[in-house]
């Protein structure tokens, strides 16, 4: 059980990477105005939303910084950092060959509710990573 612990947890270090993608495509959802200072602001700039906003009002461009896109403010908004999208990539290997392994493998994968399909078996008895299997499975799903 410890080479499985180990096995994951080196696997799950080594092979950890994140990926950045570009290819993330801002679409207003309605013609207002505040939707198009917002879609300005990701995609060019809160430099461009605010020349954007000077041309409604001196008053309005200045008060530009209260507005708020999908819950955040404006500026945080056309902020490259919370533009960027992550992925995290991981790979599962067993630890061994024995069939425990390889159903913490599979619950991983798949998830516990088609591992139980597949397989009729007292799953719950099975421990990975010092978790019972079905805990193991729904932790991973996020991953």
């Amino acid at each position: 059980m410890k080479k499985l612990v180990l096995g994951f947890s080196l696997l799950l270090t080594a092979t950890a990477a994140n990926a950045i993608s570009d290819n993330a495509k801002f679409v207003g959802v309605d013609k207002s105005l505040e939707t198009s200072l917002c879609v300005t602001a990701v995609t060019k700039g809160f430099s461009a939303a605010y020349q954007e906003a000077l041309t409604v009002s001196k008053t309005y461009a200045q008060t530009l910084h209260m507005n708020s896109c999908n819950g955040v403010s404006i500026k945080q908004f056309a902020s490259p950092a919370i533009n960027t999208v992550k992925t995290k990539v991981v790979k599962i290997v067993p630890a061994d060959q024995s069939a425990e392994s390889k159903l913490c493998v599979l619950a991983a994968q798949e998830g516990y509710k088609a591992l139980l399909k597949k397989h009729n078996k007292a799953l719950e008895r099975i421990v990975c990573n010092g978790k019972e299997i079905k805990s193991f499975a729904k932790q991973r799903a996020g991953i």
